[in-house]
């Protein structure tokens, strides 16, 4: 795995945590735009997937009988416990672990930062493009867990921001922070989007 992929996933670990500071105690019980998470558990669950290894995976999908969102809730849930200020320090902690894979990774600290920003009121963050493109690369062929690939299925997607596009088919144009939360069925990103795609995309999220 290059170096350049982990240097992005602490980047963005160390972006979250900045910003995790400025977010008031209340507003860590308040839902996430993650589906039946709050803004703790997004936490927990990032400082799992930080810590996480194939082994330890493979042991929460057996638990989990396979499914897989119920061994992500479970793994949050072990890490979501304490206050704010712990929470912030554990992931803060954690900011030069390598998960895999790394692309993948890195782009759940990004839809993971935004489920939190967007929650609270913060607004979208501003990452660097070539953290976005390897975000989605990675996810327009991500199948189990994530879904983006029959997400996207027949449309083509055109950021109007970087370099970046993927698929053929009726087109879906916008920037890349909002495709890539598209194809992870953000349906907050659609207003952002345009293109005779959108409303296709928009039924699949």
């Amino acid at each position: 795995m290059s170096d350049t992929v982990w240097a992005m996933q602490r980047a963005e670990r160390e972006r979250l945590v900045g910003y995790l500071a400025t977010v008031p105690p209340a507003a860590w019980e308040q839902p996430s735009l993650c589906p039946e998470y709050r803004v703790r558990d997004v936490v927990g669950h990032l400082i799992s997937g930080a810590k996480n290894t194939p082994p330890k995976f493979l042991l929460g999908m057996l638990k989990a009988k396979f499914d897989f969102d119920v061994a992500m809730r479970a793994a949050a849930a072990r890490e979501s416990a304490g206050t704010p200020a712990d929470l912030t320090a554990r992931l803060g902690a954690l900011a030069d672990a390598r998960a895999r894979p790394g692309p993948a990774m890195l782009g759940e600290v990004i839809v993971h930062s935004e489920d939190i920003r967007r929650a609270v009121g913060g607004g979208p963050g501003a990452y660097p493009q070539d953290h976005l493109r390897t975000v989605a690369d990675a996810y327009r062929g991500a199948g189990i867990g994530l879904g983006a690939k029959k997400r996207i299925a027949g449309l083509r997607l055109e950021a109007t921001d970087a370099d970046w596009s993927t698929g053929e088919g009726p087109l879906v144009r916008g920037p890349l922070l909002s495709l890539v939360l598209a194809m992870t069925g953000r349906s907050v990103a659609l207003a952002d989007l345009d293109g005779p795609g959108v409303a296709e995309l928009g039924r699949r999220s």
